[in-house]
C-alpha cells in the first residue's frame, strides 16, 4: 500500500502565489497614502512642538526667543523652513554664539514647509506673542496632493486648519 503524499500540488501553489500577487497589487496604493499621511504629520507634529517650545521658552525665561531656519553652519537664518530650524534666545539672526542657541530641531523629512509670510524668523515676545510675526505654515508631503495648513496667531498660538491644503496650488 502506498502512503499519501504530503506536500502540495504545482496548481496549488500557483493559485496562492496569484492571490497573494493581487492582494499586493490592491494593497500599494494604500501602502503609499498611508507613508504620505505618515510624513506630513511628522512634519506638522514637528513644527507645532518647536513653535510650543520656543514659546515656553520666552515665557518662562522672559526673553525674547526667535525661531528661524538655519543654514548647514548654522551661522545664519536662511527661508527654507523644512531646513534644521534653531531656537536662539535674544533677537539674533546671523553670528550665532553657542551659548545663544536654546536648541536646533532637525530637517523635516519628505515634506516642505512654507511660510505665507516669507520672514526668515519668528520672534517670541516674553509673553509669548509672536506680534507682527503671525502668518500660516503649509506642510506639503513629497509627490501629495493635499496637505496641512497651520496657523499662527499674534497670541503666539498655532492651530492646524480643518481643511486640507492643495498642494498642488503652490
Amino acid at each position: 500500500m502506498k502512503s499519501p503524499s504530503r506536500g502540495f500540488t504545482l496548481l496549488e501553489l500557483l493559485v496562492v502565489i496569484l492571490l497573494m500577487g493581487i492582494m499586493a497589487t490592491l494593497a500599494t496604493p494604500s501602502f503609499i497614502a498611508f507613508g504620505e499621511r505618515n510624513a506630513q504629520s511628522a512634519a506638522v507634529n514637528q513644527l507645532q512642538s518647536t513653535l510650543a517650545f520656543a514659546r515656553n521658552t520666552a515665557i518662562t525665561q522672559r526673553v525674547e526667543v526667535t525661531v528661524c531656519p538655519t543654514d548647514a553652519e548654522r551661522e545664519a537664518c536662511i527661508n527654507q523652513w523644512s531646513g534644521p530650524i534653531l531656537v536662539v534666545a535674544g533677537d539674533k539672526q546671523e553670528n550665532f554664539d553657542t551659548d545663544d542657541i536654546v536648541r536646533v530641531f532637525p530637517a523635516t523629512q519628505r515634506a516642505k514647509i512654507a511660510y505665507s509670510r516669507n520672514w526668515k524668523r519668528i520672534k517670541f515676545t516674553p509673553l509669548g506673542h509672536s506680534s507682527g510675526y503671525n502668518g500660516r505654515f503649509f506642510v506639503c508631503p513629497d509627490k501629495a496632493e493635499r496637505g496641512s495648513e497651520l496657523v499662527l496667531s499674534q497670541l503666539g498660538r498655532l492651530r492646524t486648519k480643518e481643511q486640507p491644503y492643495d498642494c498642488s496650488s503652490s
